[in-house]
């Protein structure tokens, strides 16, 4: 399975001036094509920041997803970050220059132009919709930070993430967290190519349950430690009704 990290760039998100969606949405469509999104960090527009981060993901992961900062302004700085990262130049991408003049003609400024600058090996993506710009150099896949274009260019490039999809099993409980901790404990530390996740839930009329998710890369796995798990419950369920909490076993 390949595994990727997720970075996310913008002052503006970290300011609070825009909510992120790109990061939850590559990662359920990543997670839902075979790719583990094992990170997701936001950073803000500073160059050595974005540097740094990808320097880290770049030796963690398969790929790297950016979002953000590859427009003409002063504040996007993630083609240089990527470059440096790469230790590679900014070159003049003739295809990436043919795809800004295509939208702007006659208008088109040098400011415009200076986003056709990509380090030196990459290549353009494509779009499922629409002619927007990103590209992919040494395993970094820069996106646009709006979210109907990095999705759109996503899209075009699902395959490239592709492969066999996490299988999932599902339980729910009313045991609180707190109850059913030992038993994930032990059922986790004899099943390490199985990930257990816990995660409690609020409703509406002020009661709780904990929802367990069990995923693996085999669907017959997945259903045997789910099993397991339902079983754990059911156990200390019934010696809730007694009075306590059955041992572990």
């Amino acid at each position: 399975m390949k595994t990727a990290g997720v970075l996310v760039i913008g002052d503006e998100v970290l300011s609070g001036e825009v909510r992120d969606e790109n990061g939850p949405w590559l990662v359920s469509t990543l997670s839902g094509s075979g790719t583990r999104v094992s990170r997701v960090v936001i950073v803000g527009d500073r160059l050595e920041d974005v540097v740094d981060e990808l320097v880290r993901m770049r030796g963690a992961v398969d790929a790297v997803l950016v979002s953000g900062g590859i427009g003409p302004t002063h504040d996007d700085v993630t083609r240089p970050a990527v470059a440096r990262a790469l230790g590679v130049p900014l070159e003049r991408h003739e295809g990436a220059e043919a795809r800004i003049r295509s939208w702007y003609g006659e208008r088109t400024t040098e400011a415009e132009l200076t986003m056709a600058m990509l380090p030196r090996g990459s290549r353009l993506l494509r779009g499922a919709r629409t002619s927007t710009l990103g590209f992919v150099v040494a395993g970094i896949y820069v996106l646009p930070g709006v979210p109907s274009l990095l999705r759109d260019l996503v899209d075009g490039s699902i395959a490239e993430f592709s492969g066999e999809a996490l299988h999932r099993e599902e339980v729910v409980t009313a045991l609180r967290e707190g109850e059913i901790a030992d038993d994930l404990s032990r059922i986790q530390s004899a099943a390490l190519d199985v990930a257990i996740g816990s995660y409690p839930m609020p409703h509406r009329d002020g009661s709780w349950t904990t929802r367990v998710v069990v995923r693996s890369p085999s669907a017959e796995r997945a259903r045997v430690i789910a099993s397991e798990v339902r079983a754990a419950f059911t156990r200390l369920d019934a010696a809730a009704r007694e009075g306590g909490i059955a041992p572990a076993k």
